[in-house]
């Protein structure tokens, strides 16, 4: 199923602005000038009023922490009682479920939220308007013209009591053609991890195993998303996990059989040491910006550069770092298969995230990488994340209100090169940072350990 959320202005200084989203996407609305929406003149807007994430057909509003708050249907969500700091307003938000003819009420301006839906017609893959969604339990979708004929060109369950096709096999065991599990070794918000052995040769590798989020997929996403990684599967660079292959499993999941990496990630180490020294530290992270600069020169974003996507093979001096999954998580999000992000699913995605990625979710450059790594490191010397996450319980909010604690206020005893380093890799302005991982790892190899 494909669907296209809409959002109309209906009243105020906006009126008649429409905004359609048919990928996943972030909204901003507020005083603030780089938001989506802008209203600088409202004194009851706030500069980031709230925030509307969007992954058709679903999408979900939370406030900021508002001075007057966000109405859905007269109701008020979130916003700050008397008295309240935007902090303790925010806090107390929570995501609200948009649904089509929903109203959207803040200071003077008001939307209305229409949804079109369009099923694919598993004849001849035509997009079909539809009103709801169609009960595949019933069968695979038929367009008008393709539903006419004979039983076999009838759905699933039409060609299935006719002895044509076997019953669908029921979820279980994880399995991928080619590959024998050996064990899972972790699952997170991209999916499960498992250690396998190729089947021709024994060899060891790393499977990850995605499911698309909540629905089932369109052969256009799909096609999108097989397209969009094999160029990311191209790679190949000693600081990147090389992919190997990708393939569906009966079930309809995405795998990627990826190097297998005996040392971890750099999250499992710190699980271990604890935070880090920079003579541990600073190699890895000089490695990894390595394939970091590599893939951006080939003009590939990660997008997802996090402690858990740096893996490591060898110990002591023979450690080698890799950065892994690029591309993977851009790719699934923009071809429409990943669920929220911003709702506690991507949570430990976010405290690595930079404010542009909140507010330009699908236009994320090289920069942006910048800032993720700079935030990792930061979290591998001090054990504790760039933003200020005591300052408010809403993720979201302490991103777009630029609340960032210095390198020094956490780890007074460092080189004051490292610091600089990494406090101007993590500038909430983009144009403040240094503009490539080269760039930061120059900085960064200049210091004497």
């Amino acid at each position: 199923m494909r669907a296209k959320f809409i959002l109309r202005a209906t009243k105020g200084p906006q009126k008649g602005r429409v905004f359609e989203f048919d990928r996943h996407d972030m909204f901003v609305f507020g005083r603030s000038k780089d938001c989506q929406c802008s209203i600088p003149d409202d004194p009851y807007i706030s500069a980031n009023h709230f925030l509307l994430e969007v992954n058709p057909p679903e999408a979900e509003l939370r406030d900021l922490g508002s001075k007057n708050g966000t109405h859905v249907n007269s109701v008020k969500c979130g916003g700050r009682e008397k008295g309240e700091t935007p902090e303790q307003g925010s806090g107390r938000s929570k995501p609200v479920a948009l649904r089509r003819g929903d109203r959207i009420k803040a200071g003077a301006t008001e939307f209305e939220v229409d949804l079109k839906l369009f099923e694919e017609c598993a004849g001849c893959s035509k997009d079909v308007p539809v009103e709801t969604p169609h009960d595949e339990a019933k069968g695979r979708f038929l367009c008008g013209e393709c539903s006419q004929g004979s039983p076999a060109a009838g759905g699933y369950f039409t060609k299935f009591l006719a002895g044509a096709i076997a019953p669908k096999a029921a979820e279980g065991e994880t399995g991928f053609p080619g590959y024998a599990v050996e064990r899972e070794l972790r699952a997170g918000g991209m999916g499960r991890v498992f250690v396998c052995r190729r089947e021709s040769d024994n060899g060891r590798v790393a499977i990850k195993c995605i499911k698309a989020h909540g629905r089932r997929a369109m052969s256009k996403q799909i096609e999108l998303f097989k397209r969009e990684m094999q160029v990311s599967m191209g790679l190949r660079h000693p600081n990147i996990v090389e992919f190997l292959e990708q393939g569906r499993t009966e079930d309809g999941a995405f795998f990627f059989a990826m190097e297998y990496c005996d040392g971890g990630s750099v999250s499992d180490f710190m699980d271990k040491k604890g935070r880090l020294s920079l003579a541990d530290a600073i190699p890895i992270m000089l490695q990894a910006l390595e394939g970091v600069a590599f893939a951006h020169g080939k003009g590939i974003v990660h997008r997802d550069l996090k402690p858990h996507n740096i893996l490591l093979s060898g110990e002591g001096e023979a450690r080698v770092a890799k950065v892994a999954d690029f591309g993977l998580a851009k790719n699934f999000a923009l071809a429409g298969l990943s669920g929220m992000t911003a709702s506690g699913q991507g949570g430990g995605t976010l405290v690595f995230t930079p404010k542009e990625q909140l507010k330009d979710f699908r236009s994320v450059r090289p920069v942006s990488d910048v800032f993720s790594m700079g935030a990792t490191l930061y979290h591998m010397l001090t054990g504790k994340f760039v933003y200020d996450l005591d300052a408010e319980r809403d993720l979201c909010a302490v991103i777009l209100k630029d609340k960032l604690v210095p390198l020094r206020e956490r780890a007074s005893g460092l080189p004051e090169a490292v610091a600089d380093a990494v406090d101007r890799a993590t500038a909430p302005a983009a144009a403040d940072r240094f503009q490539t991982a080269g760039e930061f790892r120059a900085a960064l190899a200049a210091v004497s350990l």
